[in-house]
This record gives structure tokens, C-alpha cells and sequence, in this order.
């Protein structure tokens, strides 16, 4: 098949045009009734009922009725989901004269749009033309629930990676209803296997983490999220006497070397050098650890060029083997179809970041020995994965105590990462050399 092939959603128009009228019109009536009525719990219902009403239109039969059934479905699921996660920003507006003239002007802002579903549809589905005329719909929406426009930009410029990620989830769940789509487009979406699929979906998902809302706020982490500096320590060039050796302090030994802490993530995940293959981030409470574990992790799942796994420690049941933790860890977490850390199913690359190296807890043992033990295993698995070439890197997240206690473990060069406060007085700046 050419890369040119596909089929415009938007034919036959009378097609086309039907199904806008109704089904957007539909939606954000049913959105309105369920903040209205304060269904709350309910808003599975909400997204039921609004799909409903796409089917009772006798859609679904040629590919281009199809794909628009795939599209409308997963914007549905996006937008109800966003409202659900912000409902408590809403508040209600009863004048239903106003809502109903609403809904028209929204849905009429809509129906003449133009959608193409083709090969890039599926490689980039949050270039999707229909979505930023739905982020501005949705948000006028917003407002009319006396959501103060900052806030209602907020949430609906997150709507394109909630979309992405229900398109991967109606797929999963409804395949059946998709199947036309597979003959008529060749790509890596419509081709892919099961174990591909569970992979996009859980990719999706790591990304769609970052941008949920926190705080019962309209911003996510992603919004928020302030990038961090760290610095590793480098040995003080130069011979000195044993004498010297034995007076000076540790810390004096070394010089404590800055440097942008993603970049140097990016850097060493780019260069996917076998024996040197772990990387540790270590930090006091609050230091942003956490945010950048999963800041990092949802990067490197939009760019899709290596696989990511995120484990936070404390979900996490460590065992003498880590790939049959792993596999519990992966089961429970309902995502991934295989465990990619099985020989027989492994990925050519994969990247796993622990998260919370502190949080790790078994009965009967304390933290330390079992951070000890679980770092252990980790190299030990690390090198194994890695005789040949670099299938495995690793990276963990730790408070500066349980870090310290396991750094003999740690000896390659820039090995240990330490976070910087976000702010760092002058005498302090003394202290450090960039890189």
C-alpha cells in the first residue's frame, strides 16, 4: 500500500454532516446534565450514554463511518475524563435557554471541519486537525461553568494526550468494531500484535500520568514542573601524600561537578554503553525525585525510541530474582500482555526506572538490608542482560540516606546524581563546578 493511501472521514458529506450535528451537540448536553444534576461517581454514564447515541445514528458500516466511530469514541472518553478529574472546579449555571444555545454554537463551530484518516493519523494522532477546534469548543464550554478561562485553557489543552490515550484504549477493547480499518490502513497501529498494543496503550498511559490534574487543581505536573540541576562527584586531580589522605575530610576529596540532570539522562540513555548501565538519583524529601522520574519516563515514551517501564517501589515486591518480580509487578499492573523482562519475550531494549529506592519494605527485614539486596539483584540482572550488547538500563530513585548506605555498589563515574535545591546562595555556588 502507498504511503498516500487513505480515505477522507468527511465523505459522503451528507454522511459527515450527520453525525456532527447530532453527536457533538449530544455531548456537551450530556456533560451539562451530569455536572448539573451532580452525578459525580457517575460519569461512565455520562460517556455511555453520549456513545449511544453515535450508534443509533446506523453508523459503522464503510471504513470512513468507522474510523469516524473510533475518533468520536476515544474524544468522548478524553473529554469525559477531563471533566471528571476537574469536576470540582465546576459550578453550575442553571439558565438551560443559554446551555441549549451554547451547545448549538459549539457544535456548529464543529461540522464543517475536515478530517483525513491516514497513515500519520495513526503515527501522530495528536495532529488530528478536529482537535484544536475541540480544545477551544471545550473550553468555552468550561467557562460557562464559571471555570475562569487560565484554568479552562489548562484543562482542555491537555485534551490531545487524554485522546491518544483513549484511542488506545477503545482499540484494545473494542477490536472487533475496528477490524475494516486493519485492511484499509498499513500502519504500525492497525498492524500491530497484541504485545505491540499493550505496549502503546501502556506508553500512552505514562504519558497521560504527568498531565492529570494535582492538588484538586487545573494543572498537571507537567505544567508545573520546574526542570532540576544536579551534581556528581568528581576526585580532586592531583597526588597527595597518605598524610593528606588520612587528615582531609571525604567531601574535600572531591569536587561536586553541575549539570542539567535530564540532559544527562538523555546523554546516557543515548550513548547505551553495557557497562555503565545504572543510574542512581538520589535527594533529600521534596527534592523533586518523584517528578522527575516521571517527567522522564513520559518523555521517553512520547518519543518512542526505547521502551520505558515505571515501577514505584512501593507497589513494587521484591524477590531474590528480579525478572519474577518484575512479572508480578507487570501482571498486577494490568497493562503489558508479557513480562519484558522474560528471555523468551524481551524487548531488543529496555529502560526501567524504580522510583522510591527508600519505599522498598518486606516483614521481617529493614529497609536498609533490603535496599542492599534489591540493588544487588538489579546489577547483577543488569550485567546478565548485557554480555553482548545493551539491552538493559536501569535507573532509581532514592532518598540521600538509603543512597549513601548502598553507594559502594555505585562506583562508575557520575554514577550518583545529586539533586540540587531549586534555589542555591552564593556562598554555596562556591561549592560547585560546571560541567
Amino acid at each position: 500500500m502507498s504511503n498516500t493511501s487513505g480515505f477522507s472521514v468527511s465523505k459522503p458529506v451528507a454522511l459527515w454532516n450527520k453525525p456532527i450535528k447530532a453527536d457533538f451537540k449530544e455531548l456537551f448536553k450530556s456533560l451539562s446534565k451530569g455536572v448539573i444534576d451532580g452525578v459525580l461517581g457517575k460519569w461512565d454514564e455520562v460517556a455511555k450514554d453520549a456513545v449511544e447515541a453515535t450508534a443509533a445514528l446506523g453508523l459503522a458500516a464503510a471504513p470512513e463511518e468507522v474510523a469516524w466511530l473510533l475518533i468520536y469514541r476515544s474524544l468522548v472518553e478524553a473529554i469525559v475524563s477531563l471533566v471528571k478529574g476537574n469536576q470540582e472546579l465546576l459550578f453550575e449555571k442553571p439558565n438551560q435557554s443559554d446551555l441549549e444555545l451554547l451547545c448549538n454554537r459549539l457544535n456548529d463551530s464543529l461540522e464543517s471541519i475536515e478530517l483525513r484518516i491516514d497513515q500519520d493519523f495513526f503515527s501522530r494522532p495528536k495532529d488530528l486537525p478536529i482537535l484544536e477546534a475541540i480544545k477551544t469548543a471545550f473550553a468555552d464550554w468550561l467557562k460557562y461553568f464559571s471555570v475562569n478561562q487560565a484554568q479552562a485553557q489548562t484543562i482542555s489543552h491537555r485534551l490531545p494526550t487524554y485522546f491518544v490515550f483513549a484511542l488506545h484504549e477503545e482499540w484494545a477493547k473494542h477490536p472487533q468494531d475496528y477490524a475494516c480499518l486493519k485492511e484499509e490502513l498499513d500502519t504500525p497501529f492497525t498492524q500491530a500484535n497484541e504485545r505491540e498494543q499493550s505496549w502503546q496503550r501502556y506508553l500512552a498511559w505514562l504519558q497521560k500520568q504527568v498531565e492529570e490534574p494535582m492538588l484538586l487543581e487545573a494543572f498537571g505536573l507537567k505544567q508545573v514542573y520546574v526542570p532540576l540541576h544536579a551534581y556528581y562527584k568528581q576526585k580532586i586531580a592531583g597526588e597527595k601524600s597518605e598524610e593528606f589522605e588520612r587528615r582531609v575530610r571525604d567531601d574535600d576529596k572531591y569536587q561536586r561537578v553541575v549539570l542539567d540532570l535530564e540532559t544527562e539522562l538523555e546523554a546516557w540513555l543515548e550513548k547505551g554503553d553495557r557497562n555503565d548501565a545504572m543510574r542512581v538519583i538520589s535527594g533529600g524529601p521534596g527534592s523533586g525525585k518523584s517528578s522527575l522520574a516521571k517527567i522522564f519516563a513520559a518523555n521517553q515514551a512520547e518519543k518512542g525510541k526505547i521502551p520505558v517501564l515505571f515501577i514505584p517501589l512501593h507497589h513494587f515486591e521484591p524477590s531474590d530474582d528480579l525478572v519474577d518480580a518484575v512479572a508480578k509487578f507487570v501482571r498486577d499492573d494490568g497493562f503489558l500482555r508479557h513480562n519484558p523482562l522474560d528471555k523468551d519475550k524481551a524487548d531488543s531494549r529496555l529502560l526501567i526506572i524504580f522510583d522510591g529506592l527508600d519505599e522498598l519494605a518486606m516483614q521481617g527485614k529493614i529497609a536498609t538490608e533490603i535496599a542492599q539486596q534489591f540493588v544487588r539483584e538489579v546489577q547483577r540482572k543488569v550485567e546478565r542482560f548485557n554480555v553482548r550488547e545493551t539491552c538493559l538500563q536501569v535507573l532509581i530513585s532514592g532518598r540521600e540516606l538509603v543512597v549513601q548506605a548502598n553507594s559502594s555498589d555505585f562506583r562508575q563515574p557520575q554514577q550518583i546524581l545529586h539533586i540540587l535545591p531549586y534555589f542555591v546562595t552564593e556562598d554555596e555556588r562556591e561549592n560547585y563546578i560546571l560541567e
